[in-house]
């Protein structure tokens, strides 16, 4: 009768393998969209992706220096074409202080305009890019060098570049958004001449509608989502307890009758 226990182990073995073989294969479906973000970054990428339905996952980068953006491998594409149509992950803006940062004891006046030039289209930039449906915005200022003879000098000019969301028309803010860059460049007095040119984001139309998927296998593993993988390895995991306990109950009955059998009630 003690036969039987080799085939319980194996039962439980090949339970064992199944359990390992969905860890395995839930570990290999995803792969890192981005690393090393900022928490701000990883975040806005985050709720973007939960809210487009593809399945995200935000975790500490290897480096442990940012945040890592994992995706199934199913839905790399189709993340790639949401997060480039809303600009993310959005460039990371200098402040005016750090531009300015002295490195040396002293700095000529080709250093100082290169930083004051710098540091107002990093400002003016990063206010534009706050207006709603600008993904993101460059501002290019050009300004004379000063005559030090007190010379009439060059005029002062900017140009101007809007990304939108994509359906976004923006062009009825061209007016405010001239104003606004010639208010903020010292010498520019003259609000024509700010150009502002307005361009859409690639691949709009394609992030209206989620690409439908194959109903082939990977694709299928491809869109359970974490929660789902666990609760799946718990039922497994169950069901390899309840198997293992009916098998010893069913050897113990067996037993049993073997050990009855044996008495002669004559």
């Amino acid at each position: 009768m003690d036969l039987r226990r080799p085939r319980n182990g194996t039962s439980i073995g090949r339970m064992a393998c199944v359990l390992l073989a969905c860890l395995l294969l839930a570990a290999c479906t995803r792969v890192t969209l981005y690393g090393d973000l900022e928490e701000r970054q990883a975040n806005e990428v985050f709720a973007v992706l939960l809210a487009a339905d593809v399945n995200a996952e935000k975790r500490t980068s290897l480096s442990k220096t940012g945040w890592e953006i994992r995706v199934d491998k199913g839905d790399f594409s189709h993340a790639m074409q949401v997060l480039q149509a809303r600009g993310l992950p959005r460039q990371q803006y200098v402040s005016m202080c750090d531009v300015f940062k002295k490195e040396g004891i002293a700095s000529s006046s080709v250093e100082e305009k290169a930083r004051y030039i710098c540091s107002r289209q990093q400002e003016l930039a990063r206010t534009l890019s706050g207006y709603p449906g600008v993904v993101d915005a460059r501002v290019h200022i050009a300004l004379p060098d000063r005559d030090p003879l007190g010379g009439d000098v060059g005029h002062s000019s900017a140009a101007v570049v809007i990304f939108q969301q994509p359906g976004a028309n923006l062009e009825n803010l061209q007016t405010r958004i001239k104003t606004v860059v010639k208010d903020g460049i010292e010498g520019l007095d003259d609000i024509n001449k700010v150009s502002v040119e307005f361009v859409p984001m690639p691949g709009a139309a394609v992030t209206a509608n989620v690409p439908q998927r194959q109903s082939a296998a990977p694709a299928a593993m491809s869109a359970a989502n974490a929660m789902s993988i666990g609760i799946g390895l718990g039922v497994l995991a169950l069901l390899g307890l309840v198997w293992a306990a009916w098998g010893r109950l069913r050897q113990r009955r067996v037993q049993r009758a073997g050990d009855g059998g044996g008495i002669w009630n004559g």
